[in-house]
């Protein structure tokens, strides 16, 4: 059995906040990377999982990183791996990643990865004799590293029996709670993925490819396989990501050499030598820019948004987009109106990944920027669409809108105006009625949360965000128009 291979390399990054990253100074940041592939279980073998791992060690080496590889491992050898790589990730702090092909189950909720050579058969011996992911996660984020990336290609069947009330299929969610926690499952939480045809897993392959290529970004690289693994799939299978990682990260910054792997015996975990030790390392030039999660990032979604798009033909298209209903476990209900035409769709945000369900045989893959602002995919990655936030929901009690407001407007023309506005109860909603110069306006209104929707019988509604300070906030016309009410006290 190959256990572990290991080597120390060091990079030059550059640490800065964002916007003054031109700015930044560089520093050192080491990479450092645990790579684990299980596939010769006695019931249930996998054919690409050790094939995964050897690539995916060998992908990683290429841009850098020191690697220590475990394959076919038994319980004892998987926990010396992660022992040996948090005490590498805690010396070197930098950028980690773990990545683990083979079989894994949940159990209660728990993700174990299944070590070679068990006698687990039942779900109940699991965690007796699994490795919890959960404890390389903690280890990692205990290290004191910028950026922590998991990546899970272990959402195979499970091959083991179950008593019935803790089976489920497929992993269950980990959410990126902490500042620099990157985590990508080969699909969507509670489904299976497949093990492929050829070499190596779909997942896998596609990740793989998007790592060779120089200068994408952590969110492009991880985008890019999850539209290969979604086409080549059909839609069966599309790759999960959460992220609380607001920096930006370079795999592949010039397809530097790789450092010389050291490989250590068959259950003993050697230690890797440190750069001044004179062990094999290789210098790279990286860019790395931790993250600071601003104010806007962090607020919550539900809000009205101006929306820019481009269709899978390359044709333009704008509107506008209210998100509601956002719960504490991530859940939202979004609308979109683009010219006389409204989408729906249900949508769950996990950290700074969001992705939404519309109807479609593929759904619409969102990252929220530093600015609030929402940066998507969609139709099998080639669309594109902007939501750029026009005014978010507040954080207090917003029920209390009845009352007399101020209006100031822009209409879908461009030309500008000004009136008044009352907003009423009426029955389960609301009644309100806007003065316009010499015109007279109304409609029927309902709220949701912070947004109000306003129903006057155009062929889109008025859509406002209520702020903590009263403030009606919004667009209509499909984004054409715009208006803010200011409540008269």
């Amino acid at each position: 059995m190959r256990t572990l291979g290991a080597g120390l390399f060091w990079l030059a990054a550059i640490a800065a906040s964002v916007g003054l990253a031109a700015s930044a100074r560089a520093q050192d940041a080491a990479r450092t990377a645990l790579v684990i592939g299980n596939g010769g279980y006695d019931a249930a073998p996998l054919a690409n999982a050790v094939n995964d791992a050897a690539d995916m060690a060998a992908a990683l080496e290429r841009v850098g990183f020191a690697v220590i590889l475990a394959s076919d491992a038994d319980q004892r050898a998987m926990d010396e791996a992660v022992d040996a790589f948090a005490d590498a990730l805690t010396r070197n702090r930098g950028v980690g990643v773990f990545y683990y092909s083979g079989h894994g189950v949940q159990v209660e909720g728990e993700n174990y990865l299944l070590p070679v050579g068990s006698d687990i058969t039942h779900e109940r011996d699991v965690k007796y004799g699994a490795l919890n992911a959960g404890r390389v996660i903690e280890s990692m984020e205990a290290s004191g590293s910028e950026l922590n990336i998991v990546i899970l290609d272990a959402c195979r069947n499970n091959p083991l029996q179950s008593s019935g009330r803790s089976a489920a299929r497929g992993l269950s969610r980990v959410s990126a709670g902490g500042a620099g926690l990157f985590v990508s499952f080969s699909t969507a939480p509670g489904e299976v993925a497949l093990d492929g045809d050829g070499r190596n897993s779909p997942y896998t392959q596609h990740l793989l490819a998007a790592i060779a290529v120089p200068g994408l970004g952590l969110e492009q690289v991880f985008k890019q396989a999850l539209k290969g693994v979604h086409n080549e799939t059909g839609g069966a299978q599309v790759p999960w990501i959460s992220s609380s990682f607001y920096g930006e990260f370079i795999f592949n910054t010039a397809g530097g050499a790789a450092p010389e792997r050291l490989v250590a015996g068959t259950s003993e975990a050697r230690e890797a030598p440190s750069a001044a030790g004179g062990g094999a390392t290789r210098q790279q030039t990286a860019l790395f820019i931790p993250g600071i999660v601003p104010p806007a990032a962090t607020h919550g979604l539900d809000g009205v948004y101006a929306v820019y798009g481009t269709n899978p033909n390359g044709s333009p298209y704008t509107g506008m987009a209210r998100i509601a209903g956002g719960d504490g476990d991530g859940a939202f209900r979004i609308d979109w109106w683009i010219g006389h035409q409204k989408f729906s769709g249900d949508g769950r945000r996990d950290g700074r990944w969001i992705r939404v369900d519309w109807g479609s045989s593929s759904p619409v893959i969102y990252t929220q920027e530093t600015d609030g602002r929402l940066d998507g995919l969609w139709a099998d990655g080639s669309a594109s669409e902007i939501l750029e936030p026009v005014a978010l929901a507040g954080t207090g009690d917003v029920g209390a809108i009845a009352g007399d407001y101020e209006v100031e407007g822009r209409g879908g023309d461009g030309a500008n105006y000004r009136g008044h506005a009352t907003i009423q109860p009426a029955g389960d909603g609301w009644h309100m009625r806007w003065t316009i110069g010499q015109s007279v306006y109304t409609g029927s209104g309902v709220l949701d949360g912070g947004v109000f929707t306003v129903d006057w019988g155009q062929t889109s509604p008025v859509i406002y965000a209520i702020g903590d300070d009263g403030r009606l906030t919004g667009l209509w016309a499909s984004g054409r128009g715009s208006e803010a009410l200011t409540p008269l006290h």
